[in-house]
């Protein structure tokens, strides 16, 4: 993976700070006062997109909990099936086992996760895992629900986490705006791949509801502590607050043409430095 240009970087903590000063900040954020702002969800109409059944929870389910109670109204959108690699809970009977595949379970898994968060307006586009950047069509069914939902906020995993469908998901948005002139915010989120932040969510009072969502991915945890794993992250993150807060989900957040336009930049930059 190419390492993003410093030009970008500083490009990237300057354009979003005149449109974020507009939404509800705080205070600038002590070792980051030059970068990052420390941001207040709002009651706001909010998209989420989620290539995996729990990256929208590992990645701001904190956040969105804050949100929801804020009063916003949160859409989230699965982009594949649930039908990679996961392990079946010890505890389901082997005969439902044999008749419930991995996809099906995950749904029920998100159903649960996202009630936790007070969530429950879910789509799914049904991508094979996997598969994202190659399936047809999908940017426009997400056109047609952008365009029926219009947010003010889109969350999405950030265009450098090292996951393919994780960064297709930005190139799926691109296309799926495409000559919409829908306007809104994106927010890009980290699930495996720590981003350059500038903006932070004190998460201290919905990080327990985070854990919560988290665990109801029992096919997903079963394995891997990822409570353990994204809970340090966000303990990590709060070091950027000092002693405000113990847990903290880090972004980058642009109006939506910046965001484009700092991923078109980007893929301009890998495919000229090769």
């Amino acid at each position: 993976m190419k390492l993003i240009p410093r030009s970008l970087l500083k490009y990237l903590s300057k354009a979003a700070r005149p449109w974020l000063g507009t939404q509800g900040l705080l205070l600038t954020a002590k070792l980051y006062n030059r970068s990052a702002l420390v941001w207040n969800p709002q009651a706001e109409t909010v998209l989420v997109l989620a290539p995996h059944m729990d990256d929208e929870v590992i990645g701001c389910g904190g956040t969105l909990a804050r949100q929801i109670a804020a009063g916003a109204t949160v859409t989230v959108v699965f982009l594949t099936d649930g039908n990679g690699p996961g392990v079946m809970p010890p505890d389901v009977d082997a005969g439902a086992a044999q008749t419930t595949s991995i996809g099906q379970l995950r749904r029920r898994e998100a159903v649960a996760a996202l009630a936790e968060l007070d969530i429950h307006d879910i789509l799914y586009l049904d991508a094979a895992d996997g598969e994202v950047a190659r399936t047809p069509g999908l940017d426009v069914r997400l056109r047609e629900h952008l365009l029926r939902i219009r947010p003010d906020v889109v969350y999405l995993p950030f265009f450098l986490e090292e996951h393919p469908d994780h960064r297709a998901a930005s190139y799926l948005l691109r296309d799926a705006v495409q000559g919409t002139g829908l306007k809104f915010r994106c927010v890009g989120y980290e699930v495996w791949t720590p981003l350059f932040p500038n903006c932070f969510v004190d998460i201290d009072s919905t990080v327990e509801i985070k854990k919560k969502a988290i665990g109801r991915y029992r096919t997903q945890v079963a394995d891997t502590d990822y409570i353990h794993s994204a809970l340090g992250l966000n303990a990590y993150r709060s070091s950027a607050l000092l002693s405000h807060c113990r847990f903290v989900e880090a972004f980058c957040a642009l109006p939506v043409h910046d965001y484009l336009e700092l991923l078109g930049a980007y893929g301009r930059s890998a495919i000229t430095s090769e």
